[in-house]
C-alpha cells in the first residue's frame, strides 16, 4: 500500500515534465530532419494518447471517472464521426498553419523566436478565452446558441482522455479556424514557432482531460493542465471556470481562476435538465444548437 502510494506520488509530479520531454524530442526530431514539421502533432498526439490510456487504467485519479465499455460506446460515435472530422480538420489546419507561415510576412515574422512563441500563445489564448467564456456566459439568443454548440463537450459526466474528442463540429471549426489559423496567418509567425505552439497546444489539450492525479504545484499559475481544467468540467457553475487553454493568465486577470489542490470537483457534466440529450445520442447532440426550447 505504501509502495503503491509512493509510485502514485512520483507519477503525479513527473508525468507532466516527462510529457514535455516527449514533446521536445518530437520537435527536435523534426528539426533534425527525421520527419516533416507538419506531422509532428500527429506523432506527439498518438504517443501521448496511448501512454495516457495506460496510465488511466493503472492509476486512475477517480475510479468513477474511468472509461467503461458503456461510455466508450458513446465516445465511439464521436471517435468515428465528430472525432474523425476533428482529426481531419485539425490535421488540415495544423498543416495549413505551418505551411502558410512559410509564405507570409506578417508583423511578427521578424521577431525573435521566443517573442513569437509567447505572442502566439497569448494571442491564441486571448481569443480562446473570449470565445470559450462567451459560450458559457454570453446572454441572449447568441449566447444560447454558442452554449449549445459547446455543450456537447460538457455532457459527459466524466473527464478522461477519450472524452476529449467529444465536440460539436461547429465548435471544432471555431477553435481551429477563427481562434488558431486566422491569427497565425495574420501575424506571420515562423513555421518552427507554429509547430512548437501546436505541439504545446496538443499536449495541454490532452493532459487537461487526463484522469490521473497530475500535480504541477506553482506551475498551475503558469500553465493550464489537469488540476485546473477538471474544474472547468464541474457541474457546479460557480466553480466551472478556468477558460484558458494553455496559460491561466486571462483567468487570473479576469477573476475566473479556480485552483483547489488535491480536491476534485464533486460532480462533472451538466446539471440534469431534460433539454440536454445524453451525449451518447449523437444525432440529438448535433441538432442541439438548432433546437427550440
Amino acid at each position: 500500500m505504501i509502495a503503491n502510494q509512493k509510485i502514485r506520488t512520483i507519477v503525479s509530479w513527473t508525468i507532466y515534465p516527462f510529457s514535455w520531454l516527449i514533446l521536445l524530442a518530437v520537435y527536435f526530431g523534426a528539426e533534425a530532419g527525421y520527419y516533416k514539421l507538419e506531422i509532428t502533432p500527429s506523432i506527439l498526439g498518438g504517443f501521448l494518447i496511448v501512454f495516457y490510456l495506460i496510465c488511466e487504467r493503472v492509476i486512475p485519479y477517480e475510479a468513477k471517472w474511468q472509461m467503461t465499455w458503456r461510455s466508450f460506446l458513446s465516445d465511439l460515435k464521436y471517435l468515428i464521426s465528430t472525432s474523425a472530422f476533428s482529426a481531419v480538420i485539425g490535421a488540415a489546419m495544423a498543416y495549413f498553419t505551418i505551411t502558410v507561415s512559410n509564405n507570409n510576412n506578417g508583423i511578427a515574422s521578424h521577431w525573435p523566436f521566443l517573442v513569437q512563441l509567447i505572442a502566439c500563445i497569448l494571442i491564441y489564448d486571448a481569443l480562446e478565452y473570449a470565445t470559450h467564456r462567451a459560450m458559457h456566459e454570453l446572454p441572449g439568443a447568441t449566447g444560447k446558441f454558442l452554449w449549445r454548440v459547446h455543450a456537447a463537450h460538457h455532457l459527459p459526466p466524466k473527464v478522461y482522455i477519450m472524452m476529449h474528442a467529444v465536440f460539436h463540429p461547429l465548435n471544432v471549426l471555431n477553435n481551429n479556424f477563427l481562434v488558431m489559423t486566422l491569427p497565425i496567418w495574420l501575424m506571420g509567425y515562423d513555421p518552427h514557432v507554429v509547430t512548437l505552439f501546436i505541439l504545446i497546444n496538443t499536449l495541454n489539450g490532452l493532459i487537461s482531460h487526463f484522469n490521473v492525479d497530475v500535480r504541477l504545484g506553482w506551475l498551475n499559475y503558469v500553465m493550464v493542465a489537469t488540476e485546473l481544467h477538471r474544474y472547468h468540467h464541474s457541474a457546479d457553475i460557480d466553480e466551472a471556470k478556468n477558460f484558458g487553454a494553455n496559460v491561466p493568465f486571462y483567468d487570473l486577470l479576469f477573476g475566473t481562476f479556480v485552483y483547489r489542490p488535491g480536491v476534485p470537483p464533486k460532480n462533472l457534466g451538466v446539471l440534469h435538465d431534460t433539454k440536454y440529450p445524453d451525449y451518447g445520442d449523437y444525432a440529438k447532440v448535433l441538432a442541439l444548437p438548432f433546437t427550440k426550447d
